[in-house]
This record gives structure tokens, C-alpha cells and sequence, in this order.
């Protein structure tokens, strides 16, 4: 679970990292069976998911109907809101079937340590 601030309203998010298949078992749906879990718990205990995509696995997801946040993102840090262009582009996807429905404010997520230096 994560804390995301989008336009001035605070959600609980399924954030999804860390997913990959080893290289020789790709191609046959261990992603997907994954992913379907997970998006089991999403949509049963939070108001949408999200997650930060590599780009050899942005397919799965939109494949999946994960849609590209096309808007800033950023972070809480101690030194206050921090923007991450790092984690916005190609890659970058929420699925938000009942979250934030346009990049007008940025997607604003809780800090962790490490995650900005």
C-alpha cells in the first residue's frame, strides 16, 4: 500500500513493484497469472493501482488495461514535494478505473527511504 495526493484528495493505492519473470520462463502467462492476483487485491482493498513500468514491461500491463499516466509525478520528501521525471513517460502507468481520470494535478506519492536523493 502507498499514500498518492491527486488533486487535493488523498488515496490508498495498490502500488505494484518488484514483478519479473526470469528470462527463459517468459512468454507463458506467469506474468499474467501474477498480475491477476494482484489485481485481485487492488480492486477488492484500494481505490485503484499503480505502478512504474520497465519499458520491456509496459506491454503486459497496458495489455492488461493498466493505462499510461500521461502527467507529472512526484514525491513527499523531508524537503518537501519533489518532482520525479524519472518515473513519467512511456512507462509510466496507473490503472485507474476508479482513480485519478487526468493528468491536470500531479500524482504525488508517499515517501520511503531511498526512493529520492
Amino acid at each position: 500500500m502507498r499514500r498518492l495526493l491527486h488533486g487535493g484528495r488523498s488515496h490508498r493505492v495498490g502500488y505494484v513493484e518488484g514483478v519479473a519473470v526470469r528470462a527463459d520462463l517468459r512468454r507463458k502467462g506467469l506474468g499474467g497469472a501474477v498480475m491477476a492476483e494482484l489485481e485481485r487485491v487492488i480492486d477488492g482493498a484500494y481505490a485503484f493501482g499503480a505502478l512504474a513500468a520497465s519499458d520491456a514491461g509496459a506491454a503486459l500491463y497496458r495489455g492488461r488495461g493498466w493505462q499510461l499516466w500521461e502527467g507529472r509525478v512526484e514525491a513527499f520528501t523531508p524537503d518537501g514535494i519533489v518532482h520525479l521525471p524519472e518515473e513519467e513517460g512511456a512507462s509510466s502507468c496507473a490503472r485507474r478505473a476508479r482513480g485519478p481520470t487526468g493528468p491536470a494535478a500531479p500524482l504525488v506519492f508517499d515517501w520511503r527511504d531511498g526512493d529520492v536523493t
